[in-house]
């Protein structure tokens, strides 16, 4: 987590809207790139899905030390969070 004394003008962050062909169109995908300390930058990527009444949100979290390995990566981290599936949808 960032650490609160950090200024909020010194971290970015992005929203965007994530379907996802087993949990519906209405998740999405965050990223927020924060100091950590003096020397290292962390990003993080969550994916969040509203379910239906009954089951539980659905969220995936990862993050790195290195914002680019992140970058590199994040169509791979998309292709995978699209995987993702409630054992009640599972077919």
């Amino acid at each position: 987590m960032p650490n609160p004394a950090v200024p909020e003008w010194q971290q970015r962050t992005g929203i965007a809207p994530f379907a996802s062909p087993h949990l519906g169109a209405d998740g999405v995908r965050a990223t927020r790139s924060y100091p950590a300390d003096c020397t290292i930058m962390m990003t993080s990527v969550t994916y969040h899905w509203h379910t239906p009444l009954g089951l539980p949100d659905v969220v995936l979290r990862g993050h790195h030390d290195d914002p680019e390995v992140i970058a590199a990566v994040m169509e791979a981290l998309d292709d995978f969070a699209r995987t993702l599936r409630l054992p009640a949808t599972a077919h």
